[in-house]
């Protein structure tokens, strides 16, 4: 599905309010999506397999999974990784925070037709964080690259 400017606007700003909802909780983005991938489903997870979900370089992955472990948000076990309790409280307080302020933000925005489409997706719960990156992961015709 392509999208107009005004879309692509909106999408990159709604990225900036999740870059920063994830900054404030002390986390970088890779390290923030690598977790979102550990609590995504049961672990434990190898770095290489969660490298290639995430269409990124293993040693990057490797990389932010040793900084969550260092941080007690991730445990190593001998087949792989998972996040710690710790890890997913922390997953599920930032992804309702950057909900809440992706909310927040659009709501506050001249409500053209792509805003109130948005506005009454996220008023009824279906426009999420998990959906957002979606958007961005697609790119701007709609298609994954």
């Amino acid at each position: 599905m392509y999208r107009d400017e005004a879309d692509l606007e909106l999408l990159a700003e709604l990225a900036g309010v999740l870059d920063a909802t994830v900054s404030e909780a002390g986390l970088s983005a890779a390290t923030y999506l690598v977790l979102r991938e550990l609590t995504a489903s049961e672990g434990p997870h190898e770095i290489t397999a969660l490298a290639e979900r995430m269409s990124a370089q293993p040693d990057e992955v490797a990389d932010a999974a040793g900084r969550l472990v260092s941080a007690g948000l991730a445990e190593t076990r001998p087949n792989g990784l998972i996040a710690s309790r710790k890890g997913e409280t922390r997953a599920e307080t930032i992804e309702h925070t950057a909900n809440e302020a992706m909310r927040a933000y659009v709501l506050e925005r001249p409500h053209t037709a792509t805003v109130y489409g948005l506005v009454a997706a996220m008023q009824s719960g279906r426009f999420t964080v998990e959906d957002l990156i979606q958007f961005l992961a697609e790119g701007p015709d709609g298609a994954d690259e």
